[in-house]
């Protein structure tokens, strides 16, 4: 069984992840042509919240947001909503996981949604803070046809992680929920592209890809992470996307690329989009998506 990409929706301008989160699942639910009732799952991967909440799961915020679920009906599968947050990686996890959801009978759509803001939720840039406050939402569904995600491959250090995105509790004071540090130096480049180079290049080999007709879907840690990350795949000149933004979307960043990809025409020509996403741990994920004919 495959599955693909139903639709994908994304939100920027906000300063709320979970509202970011919510407009984008809602959307993203009515252009694959569904209703919040038809949604059998919901996993959330963003990272950094609003207010720095640690309870509820964000996922059920942004379940009731975008009123997913809220009406119980005898005989009805209820909703399952849960975080799943694994940094720049987590939407590639929450795919693997939706694969096995669709393989039960009961479940027909999962909704995928990502989204990080500054725990202050202002929509203004905060000094020090490298996430640019995007929500994304993905419906997944499964497929009869060829195409559709393959397996997902990781590569990750095995040394004890350092923290990069992290709050001080000595030092939270009274404006702590508003604050937050992210440092981004504990993982350099070489490291991030040695891990998204051997998970991507597992990635390719398993699912019988041809570089020539890949097209790679990634984020972006750096600036010039896409580029070189093709460079080491050896894909054509031009064959990366990371979107039109030029800052880091974090959790969004491959369900924002993959949608400025596709209504930008960069896909058409490709048989194989190459999603990967590279970030703290350091980690890497890759998995490849055939697309549709």
């Amino acid at each position: 069984m495959k599955i693909v990409i139903s639709s994908v929706a994304v939100e920027i301008g906000g300063g709320s992840s979970i509202e970011q989160a919510a407009a984008a699942a809602r959307r993203a639910v009515s252009e694959a042509g569904a209703t919040p009732e038809t949604i059998d799952a919901l996993i959330n991967t963003g990272v950094y919240r609003d207010s720095n909440m640690v309870e509820p799961a964000m996922s059920a915020l942004i379940q009731q947001q975008a009123g997913i679920g809220l009406e119980y009906r005898r005989g009805d599968v209820p909703c399952l909503s849960f975080d799943l947050m694994n940094g720049a990686t987590g939407v590639l996890n929450a795919i693997q996981v939706s694969q096995a959801l669709l393989a039960s009978p009961t479940v027909h759509r999962v909704l995928v949604v990502s989204g990080d803001a500054h725990p202050a939720k202002s929509p203004a840039p905060a000094p020090g803070f490298p996430i640019d406050p995007v929500g994304a939402a993905m419906v997944l569904e499964k497929s009869t046809g060829a195409d559709g995600f393959g397996q997902l491959h990781i590569s990750a250090t095995d040394a004890r992680p350092e923290p990069v995105g992290y709050v001080r509790l000595p030092d939270m004071g009274a404006t702590g929920r508003g604050a937050i540090t992210v440092d981004r130096t504990v993982n350099s480049v070489e490291d991030l592209l040695h891990h998204a180079v051997s998970a991507a290049t597992e990635a390719l080999e398993v699912a019988g890809a041809d570089p020539a007709r890949t097209l790679l879907v990634t984020n972006r840690p750096t600036g010039d992470f896409p580029d070189l990350l093709a460079e080491r795949l050896g894909l054509p000149a031009g064959a990366a996307h990371a979107g039109d933004a030029h800052g880091d979307a974090h959790t969004s960043a491959l369900p924002a690329a993959y949608l400025s990809a596709r209504e930008s025409g960069r896909l058409d020509g490709f048989e194989v989009a190459l999603f990967v996403a590279a970030g703290a741990g350091p980690s890497a994920a890759a998995i490849v998506y055939r697309l549709p004919a």
